[in-house]
């Protein structure tokens, strides 16, 4: 353990900006690498988000256990550098007309593995900041994150103005200069005790695991979230590029102009949280309003023959999912004590990034076998089904917190 904790949060902001606006570029270059540049079928876009998504079914809970016992500015910097090979990998393909869907998929593969481990080493620096306004940092960080995400999406949107090889350098200049600011941002000081201790990583994943077993509002909090990743998460993924490509003939601008407006809506929904001086008093209920509101927005999209009206509606879906976001992670992280932190969020991640690649399959099968309409529609009914019962049933829909939230604490065994 440290003896004391430095904590630069303004350095974090600025690793968060860097690093999302490398991923921004690769949210849009990965499925238009798919669609549009090797003109794969939707089945084919499903299969290379599972990819990209699947690693976390396997390494993020080792993730979170690993990071509770890393210093994690030194441990963050090196995974940051990592990403490095597979988008070498990928240049090298490009350069040599390699390119083909195996390598994608392999390349997706590559970069969710590493991404697994980031994600909860990553969120559980936040246990830093003060929990009285855990709100407030966490909307700091999205707001952050997506105006960086969206700078992503306009440079991946000039794709055919920009080569796709200088795509590729922005993205790894972005990575390295990511690992030297995550290290400004918690730094290893000479005071810190670094003596070995002796670690029991599978008691310690118990652990993480119990806090979620012994909680019924945390494991209902899992189950929506699982919910959030098989059905909108997966529409976004992979209907949307869909939707740009095959129903409105659009290209690489089109499908990044919908990135763009879906985020700032997320990030206009996370100003609005910052400005909020006190936290929800009822985050449970808040977070399954959002998803009911989701539902009908896919409904919405697919409906619609107004192409103008596909973008307030986009913004409106990003906008009910920043406020999601933000809940869901308020949620976590004022119930889960500071030592236990980077494994509650493993498992949050697990929940989500997991049941991510399974609504990405689901949705491109749906797509192929009944079309965007019929797929959109089908999906927005089962949304708002899963909203319903958990407004009756699921005991986040009562779940009260006030300024001080109640933090559980656990003893180690």
């Amino acid at each position: 353990m440290m003896s004391r904790a430095i904590f630069s949060f303004a350095h974090y902001l600025g690793a968060i900006g860097t690093s999302n606006m490398a991923t921004g570029v690769h949210t849009v270059l990965y499925p238009w690498l798919i669609v549009g540049i090797l003109e794969g079928s939707p089945s084919d876009l499903g299969l290379a988000q599972m990819a990209l998504l699947l690693p976390n079914l396997l390494f993020i809970l080792p993730g979170g256990v690993i990071s509770d016992g890393r210093h994690r500015g030194s441990w963050l910097s090196l995974l940051y550098l990592l990403y490095l090979v597979p988008l070498a990998l990928l240049f090298w393909a490009v350069a040599r007309g390699h390119l083909s869907t195996a390598l994608v998929i392999g390349f997706g593969l590559a970069f969710g593995s590493i991404t697994a481990f980031v994600q909860p080493a990553r969120e559980s620096l936040l246990a830093y900041t003060d929990s009285a306004v855990m709100h407030q940092s966490v909307a700091k960080v999205l707001v952050v994150k997506f105006i960086a995400q969206g700078l992503g999406f306009a440079f991946a949107g000039l794709l055919g103005y920009i080569d796709l090889m200088a795509l590729v350098w922005i993205q790894m200049g972005m990575f390295v200069l990511t690992a030297l600011l995550i290290r400004r941002s918690h730094p290893r000081v000479p005071e810190e005790d670094t003596s070995a201790s002796v670690r029991d990583p599978w008691g310690e994943l118990h652990e993480g695991l119990a806090l979620f077993r012994d909680d019924r509002r945390l494991l209902h909090l899992l189950y929506l979230v699982f919910a959030t990743g098989v059905l909108p998460f997966g529409v976004f993924l992979v209907g949307i590029p869909v939707l740009a490509h095959q129903v409105y003939d659009g290209g690489a601008f089109l499908l990044a102009v919908l990135q763009i407006l879906f985020t700032l809506g997320v990030v206009v929904a996370n100003l609005g949280v910052m400005r909020q001086t006190q936290t929800f008093t009822r985050p449970g209920k808040s977070m399954i309003v959002s998803f009911f509101w989701r539902g009908s927005l896919f409904a919405l999209t697919a409906l619609s023959a107004s192409f103008w009206l596909l973008f307030p509606t986009i913004f409106l879906w990003g906008f009910s999912s920043g406020l999601s976001m933000v809940l869901g992670r308020t949620i976590l992280h004022n119930q889960v004590a500071k030592s236990h932190r980077a494994r509650a969020v493993s498992v949050y991640q697990l929940c989500l990034c997991g049941g991510t690649p399974v609504g990405a399959w689901l949705c491109g099968a749906a797509i192929e076998q009944f079309g965007v309409t019929q797929a959109f529609v089908g999906i927005a009914v089962v949304t708002m089904a899963v909203a319903a019962v958990a407004a009756f049933k699921s005991p986040l829909w009562g779940l009260a917190t006030g300024v001080a939230a109640t933090t559980v604490d656990i003893k180690t065994s």
